[in-house]
Formats: C-alpha cells, sequence, structure tokens
C-alpha cells in the first residue's frame, strides 16, 4: 500500500471516529417501563445534557448511557430537532406522527404524550396551566417559535414567554428572531434580557443583535 493510500485510509478511520462519537443509546427507565432510545451528540457530556432534559420531558425517573448506532425514530426526530434547535421561526414545522382529538401526540412508556406540552417539558418551560398552541395557521405545527400559551393580559411577556426567550437565545438564536417569534418590539426583548441573570459560557455574555 503506498504512502497516499494509507494517508487516505487514516483520514477514512478518523472520520468514522469522530461520527461514531455523536452516536448514543439511551436507556430510559420510568418505574417498570423501559424506553431504548436513540440520540445524536457532540460529545458525552452533550448525551447525558440531553439524557437529563429527555427524562424530565417523558417524566422518566432515570436513564443509562450507551454507545450505539444512530437510528431516526419520531421521537429521536423530534429530540434532535429540539437539542440542535433546528427550528426556522419563518417555517413551519407539521407534525408527521399521530394525533389525538386533533392535537399532535406521540406514544411512548406505554402512554400518549401530546407533543408540544412534550416540547415545553423538554425546554423546562412551565406551562403555566395552559396548552400550547399555535399562533400560525397551521394546527399541525410543532415549531417552538409558533407556540401561543400567554395567560396575562397587561404583560407583553409572561414567564413562559421570558422561558422561551431564554432557552433559545441560550442556543444562538438573535434577538431579532426572538422578538418577531412572540411578536414583540425587539427594545422589550433587550429590556427583558436586561433584567435576567443570565449568561452561557461567560458571565458577560451578550445575545447577538441580528
Amino acid at each position: 500500500m503506498s504512502q497516499k493510500d494509507k494517508k487516505r485510509l487514516y483520514i477514512c478511520v478518523q472520520v468514522h471516529l469522530m461520527n461514531l462519537e455523536r452516536k448514543y443509546r439511551i436507556k430510559i427507565s420510568q418505574e417498570d417501563k423501559i424506553l431504548d432510545l436513540d440520540i445524536e451528540a457532540n460529545n458525552s457530556n452533550h448525551a447525558v445534557a440531553q439524557a437529563e432534559d429527555i427524562c424530565r420531558a417523558l417524566d422518566a425517573t432515570s436513564f443509562t448511557l450507551h454507545y450505539g448506532s444512530y437510528k431516526q425514530t419520531l421521537l429521536s426526530t423530534l429530540f434532535k430537532r429540539l437539542t440542535f434547535n433546528l427550528f426556522d421561526y419563518k417555517v413551519c414545522t407539521p407534525w408527521e406522527g399521530p394525533f389525538s382529538n386533533n392535537v399532535p401526540c406521540l406514544y411512548a412508556l406505554k402512554q400518549r404524550y401530546y407533543v408540544r406540552n412534550l416540547i415545553l417539558k423538554y425546554l423546562d418551560i412551565p406551562r403555566e396551566g395552559a396548552l400550547a398552541r399555535p399562533s400560525c395557521n397551521c394546527k399541525s405545527c410543532i415549531n417552538p417559535y409558533h407556540f401561543s400559551y400567554r395567560t396575562g393580559k397587561n404583560s407583553k411577556l409572561t414567564g413562559g414567554d421570558t422561558n422561551m426567550l431564554l432557552a433559545f437565545i441560550s442556543q444562538g438564536s438573535g434577538v431579532s428572531q426572538a422578538a418577531k417569534a412572540l411578536k414583540v418590539h425587539r427594545s422589550t426583548i433587550y429590556r427583558k434580557l436586561k433584567n435576567e441573570h443570565f449568561s452561557v459560557g461567560s458571565e458577560n455574555y451578550r445575545p447577538r443583535s441580528n
């Protein structure tokens, strides 16, 4: 084998190993019920953090993490979209799974979950006693940017809106995007962020203005 071929083989192996590091399998427990779920993560720490968010969303009690092949399912696709913020505030994301009472749902751990509520719990956003509903004209939309769940009449941003804002700003979304998603002026977003003790990796974190 020539040196050129050896170098090419080495590069292929390294790329394969890098890709393999992104593939994990978690075993989720809820009392006597078990769910195996494939997830994609940047590294093991990211995988653990993601598994904790998934357990919170599913009301699971524990999990174990393993290396494994990545396989797309409705549930794993949903969590991947949330983990890597694969939503665009300009575009609806129609649910491609089952519905119950005309509301997007899925089944796991021998029970039914409503997808929009599952998303709010994954993002650790209190529901404030209200169901999340799409503010767009697409009744099957599960895009969190399109959720409407305000309960206050005199406040431009409720507690739930603030948590939604912080969740997506922390993932790199711009102030303009957040303002359009929540249907408020950019100055409202800046004021809210100024009043929140919020940081991502630095005490001097400043949100992007684009």
